[in-house]
């Protein structure tokens, strides 16, 4: 198995690395571990050179958008738009004791 083909791209933070979709079946046990539910799981592994621009998306929702074109797949994350972000807007929120009176 050979390294990964690298081709230079025009931004700083794209690179074309080779990678693999990875499928796994798992398993869910129910009725006390009588009963097995199994499903297929589909992920595709981050290379470690693009952890840093991954990072600050991790644990939020993300809108997926996936087209074919060719012999291409096009993968798409943006940020959703959820009603936590406006919940969680530090300046919509007043300080304690900042108040008039």
């Amino acid at each position: 198995m050979g390294s990964p083909s690298r081709e230079p791209a025009s931004d700083k933070q794209e690179c074309r690395v080779m990678v693999r979709l990875q499928m796994r079946l798992a398993r869910k046990r129910y009725l006390k571990s009588k009963r097995v539910y199994e499903y297929e799981r589909i992920s595709l592994h981050v290379p470690k050179e693009f952890h840093e621009a991954v990072k600050p998306y991790l644990e939020k929702d993300l809108n997926l958008k996936i087209t074919t074109e060719n012999d291409s797949l096009t993968i798409v994350l943006t940020p959703a738009k959820t009603l936590r972000h406006a919940a969680n807007d530090p300046t919509k929120t007043q300080q304690k004791g900042s108040g008039q009176a």
